[in-house]
């Protein structure tokens, strides 16, 4: 009995480690799927997480769309300013795409839950916990060179000086990473000037998340299918094996053993 719960919390623990980094990646932005047994006040904070997110990327892509726009200015300035707001709004669909995508997303986390539950027997695990390890891998990859691209970008610009003069005053401002519309937002007072840096900081990071996420889901579904698909490989070798020792030739049980597991991994 005591063999049997540790099997089960060992499974459920793998399980877990598969899924754990696209964890990570989606709940900050209220992308995480809800699942029956999430809680009232998660999804609360689900909600409210969406609305801030939403509201932070476009609070903060309108004044530089406007800039592009309105602003009279040389082209390469303007297309300059055009990459982060395509960011922006690039981001904005990839993030809208995963909240739209929610119930396809928790069925494919449901599904590989009961494959970690029904495969039982220990090199199959192994075999799984391989390719889980190699999904994970590939997502912090994606998180590592997607996001320290991007805010590289935003500090090394941060990091550069511009000193105007404003009457009788000189003053040094920080270099925005992307240009807004001065009409709009007086990016030439000190304050405003700081409070745009840190509101384009989390902006670039929120929207960059949605886009990391798309990624490493990809990266661990498409491992686990690989798993699986190992595993299916695994068993059919062993039944040939056996079937040419044993000198059987129907055994329909487990060839419906094997074409279920593969019509499962297919779906």
């Amino acid at each position: 009995m005591m063999n049997q719960v540790a099997i089960t919390e060992e499974i459920k623990i793998n399980s877990d480690y598969s899924l754990q980094l696209n964890r990570w990646f989606l709940k900050p932005i209220g992308a995480w799927p809800l699942f029956s047994t999430t809680t009232k006040l998660e999804k609360i904070v689900s909600l409210i997480l969406n609305i801030v997110c939403y509201a932070i990327v476009i609070l903060c892509a309108t004044p530089s769309l406007m800039q592009i726009i309105l602003a009279e200015e040389s082209f390469y300035l303007k297309l300059k300013t055009l990459g982060p707001v395509s960011h922006w709004f690039v981001s904005t669909v990839n993030y809208t795409a995963l909240l739209m995508k929610s119930k396809d997303i928790r069925y494919c986390f449901e599904h590989m839950e009961t494959d970690w539950q029904t495969i039982k027997r220990m090199e199959d695990q192994q075999t799984m916990l391989k390719n889980a390890k190699f999904g994970r891998y590939v997502a912090a990859s994606c998180a590592i060179f997607m996001q320290g691209g991007i805010l590289c970008f935003c500090f090394v610009t941060i990091l550069t000086t511009e000193t105007i003069q404003v009457g009788n005053e000189t003053r040094v401002l920080h270099v925005l990473p992307c240009a807004v519309y001065k009409e709009l937002v007086n990016v030439e007072e000190s304050s405003i000037n700081i409070f745009m840096l840190c509101f384009q900081f989390v902006a670039a990071a929120i929207a960059n998340s949605s886009t990391v996420g798309i990624f490493s889901l990809a990266a661990v579904l498409a491992a686990h299918a690989y798993g699986q698909l190992s595993v299916v490989m695994v068993w059919i070798t062993e039944f040939v094996n056996q079937s040419r020792e044993q000198k059987k030739t129907n055994d329909f049980k487990e060839i419906g053993i094997i074409v279920e597991r593969h019509l499962r991994v297919l779906k």
